[in-house]
């Protein structure tokens, strides 16, 4: 098991969860899961004081804060939830994968995104494309009155015209936002691609947390709304 060896001090709180959390050392080897994010638990985290309690959190989702504007949903911000607000799974809006633990969400349009997801990169770059991708909130076939369904490059999977995509506009090429596999035959392995989304998630949790903790040393802002990135100085027009 991780090591649950108190680091500065014993044990903390955080408003998801009833019992005490230490900070411990998480092993790849260890598989344990975070109760936040739903991915594999690495590096430093907290674990329930409780040893017959398996709640764990990444220091990043611990760390996430209580509010976020998004530019994939201008109208109105979005609340972190430490579980599903609806009582059952929720569908992510990014990805459209399903998640029981945190989301981020807006109750008025029930709209929501893994914890995960609210922090990926605008832009990429793929080994097997030559330009950037940009990351677009729906996919480029949105609005189409022929019903068009857009196609990922690499699975070869059709999308629905409202999940976020990674797209190079030169080319008409784009992707899922987790970073799909290539394999003969174009046959996307289950296994394999759950493991690239949730190093991709592990990644923008990871960037998020030295995000905030920049903007906190720069601004000096405590217990305010945060906000994400500019507003976007244009927009995409696919006719």
């Amino acid at each position: 098991m991780a090591s649950t060896r108190p680091v500065n001090r014993p044990s903390v709180r955080h408003p998801s969860h009833t019992h005490p959390l230490r900070v411990c050392k998480a092993r790849g080897e260890d598989e344990m899961i975070c109760s936040g994010c739903e991915l594999e638990l690495t590096g430093q985290a907290f674990k329930c004081a409780k040893s017959d309690c398996d709640y764990f959190l990444h220091k990043s989702c611990f760390d996430l804060p209580r509010e976020l504007s998004h530019k994939s949903h201008p109208d109105h911000s979005l609340t972190l939830h430490h579980s599903s607000p609806y009582g059952q799974p929720y569908t992510c809006d990014a990805c459209g994968e399903y998640g029981s633990g945190f989301t981020y969400h807006c109750s008025a349009c029930q709209y929501d995104v893994h914890v995960g997801c609210a922090f990926i990169p605008e832009n990429v770059k793929r080994e097997d494309h030559e330009h950037p991708l940009t990351l677009l909130y729906n996919t480029p076939c949105k609005g189409r009155e022929d019903g068009a369904m857009f196609i990922c490059d690499v699975c070869e999977e059709d999308m629905t015209e409202n999940l976020w995509v990674y797209y190079c506009k030169e080319c008409d090429y784009g992707t899922h936002v987790h970073s799909c596999p290539v394999h003969e035959n174009h046959q996307p392995k289950k296994r394999e691609r759950e493991a690239s989304l949730e190093a991709l998630r592990m990644q923008s949790l990871m960037a998020a947390q030295d995000e905030l903790a920049a903007m906190r040393i720069r601004d000096n802002i405590k217990n305010s709304v945060i906000h994400f990135g500019d507003e976007p100085r244009y927009k995409w027009v696919y006719e």
